[in-house]
């Protein structure tokens, strides 16, 4: 991508699962237009599919009244993604972790820590009228915190 681009995408559509695809593609053009690795597009796939996931289902309760924001800011050397529910929040700190034995059979509560181990920062920020994810995918080695 060039320097001096920057290009910003969003949608909005229902918290029901019929709309993921429509998100999908968004992504898809996002890092298309970044230009970035394949490893990373992977990663921000599956970050904003588990965070698109959680609002809908765990935000918003698959309530098709209120609506799943989409916000992916690219520039030169990072992607920024916000992914807003219109749910009643959540305490972040209050959810289990998903790689203690008790929980490493459950279908779910793996999305935050899948967010976090294929994003450079995931910030969680809720709201009696939402959650929102801030999460940065950062691809210039020269701006790039370490991360493992």
């Amino acid at each position: 991508m060039p320097d001096s681009a920057h290009r910003v995408l969003m949608h909005s559509a229902p918290s029901l699962y019929e709309h993921l695809n429509a998100f999908a593609h968004v992504v898809e053009s996002a890092v298309a237009v970044a230009g970035i690795s394949e490893d990373d597009q992977i990663d921000l796939m599956v970050a904003v599919m588990e965070a698109l996931n959680n609002a809908i289902d765990h935000g918003n309760g698959e309530d098709a009244s209120k609506q799943v924001h989409l916000k992916i800011d690219i520039q030169p050397a990072s992607v920024t993604v916000w992914v807003r529910d219109e749910g009643q929040g959540f305490d972040p700190n209050a959810t289990s972790d998903p790689l203690a034995p008790e929980n490493l059979m459950r279908n779910s509560g793996r999305g935050l820590w899948m967010m976090r181990a294929f994003m450079d920062e995931v910030d969680l920020i809720p709201s009696p009228t939402g959650t929102l994810v801030k999460m940065i995918k950062y691809f210039s080695s020269q701006s790039s915190p370490s991360h493992c």
